[in-house]
């Protein structure tokens, strides 16, 4: 049996050398865009995740100096797990330079955005459009690889679209460019966040990879995390909207306590003292807006919170609200979300 009580054969072991032998467990934390800024990182270590993925970061943004995006990639301390920042960028040399910038941020490793579908983004030949081009691809990770000593890592989707599958060949190509994993979302950048990602891909492409594959896609549960550990093979899951509306996620993989109302009140505390080390006063009501609407969801009248709670202009009534919420809430049974439902059915991963 492992600490927390889930037998060794469902979780098999990490592999015992690189940085992913490192990991604290193989329940990760997925990159997100306008989610995982430091604070959200901080709990989410504090939640027990086995790795952490900052937001996405542009590299012109770095070399620019901007302010904002420097801050994307703060590294909080002290903390219990590897955290990486994940880059975007239209030029090699660009995110070599940025990497770099990276580096002497105090991140354990550098990782390569190759799934955003955003037009924005794939317009400029970041993101998704990069897997369009594996021979490309191979040479613009490996100037990135050559100008760091931090270890570097790819997240990517399965292909441009369901005629242009081509995540076999550019896992190849992150494997000859040095990478020391692969992140895959089963779905096309066409798909964006329709229909269901392919975790028959996902573990065909493990089945045939020299690099150790990370799985992502509709985690939606522990249950659903083990299960996709467990038939795919694959090295790790990263698990994204799921934990936002339920941060105990990573403790519940691992045989821990789960999602509870009562404590949801204590959370939202927590995450308020973290915003307030780092943000001002509107960016911190901000986030705690969103996060108590997301632990709030899928409770009889979350829609009405939802509704009132984004006509709060101060911190005081943010939690006074909330606590009247969640007082309440933990009377009620705990929501089961069906595999079909949808839950921030956007981002850029």
């Amino acid at each position: 049996m492992t600490e927390l009580g889930i037998l060794d054969e469902v979780e098999p072991k990490l592999q015992s050398t690189g940085l992913i032998a490192r990991a604290r467990n193989r329940f990760w934390l997925a990159p997100m865009a306008g989610v995982t800024e430091i604070c959200f990182r901080q709990l989410m270590d504090e939640m027990g995740a086995g790795l952490l993925v900052s937001e996405l970061v542009s590299a012109k943004g770095l070399l620019y100096q901007s302010e904002r995006t420097r801050q994307m990639m703060g590294i909080h301390a002290p903390r219990n797990v590897l955290v990486g920042v994940q880059l975007f960028g239209e030029t090699a040399e660009d995110m070599a330079q940025a990497a770099r910038v990276v580096q002497d941020c105090g991140a354990d490793f550098v990782d390569v955005n190759l799934g955003c579908p955003v037009k924005k983004v794939v317009k400029k030949g970041c993101g998704a459009a990069l897997l369009r081009e594996p021979s490309r691809l191979e040479e613009y990770l490996s100037v990135i690889k050559r100008a760091i000593t931090l270890p570097l890592t790819v997240k990517m989707r399965t292909g441009w679209d369901h005629q242009e599958v081509t995540i076999h060949e550019c896992v190849r190509s992150a494997w000859n460019a040095g990478c020391e994993w692969a992140a895959i979302h089963g779905r096309t950048r066409a798909q964006g966040y329709s229909g269901l990602a392919d975790w028959e891909l996902i573990r065909q492409v493990k089945e045939n990879s020299p690099l150790p594959i990370i799985g992502n896609g509709d985690i939606r549960s522990a249950e659903k995390a083990r299960e996709r550990l467990q038939d795919s093979g694959v090295d790790a899951v990263m698990i994204g909207r799921a934990a936002l509306r339920n941060p105990w996620i990573f403790q519940e993989c691992q045989g821990g306590p789960g999602r509870e109302a009562s404590s949801a009140l204590k959370l939202i505390h927590r995450y308020s003292d973290l915003l307030r080390e780092h943000y001002d006063p509107r960016h911190v009501l901000l986030n705690l807006r969103k996060f108590a609407v997301w632990l709030a969801f899928g409770y009889p009248d979350s829609a009405a919170f939802r509704g009132q709670m984004f006509r709060m202009y101060s911190m005081q009534e943010v939690l006074t609200l909330s606590e009247d919420f969640f007082s309440k809430a933990a009377l009620l049974p705990t929501p089961v979300f069906s595999e079909e439902e949808s839950f921030m059915a956007g981002g850029h991963g």
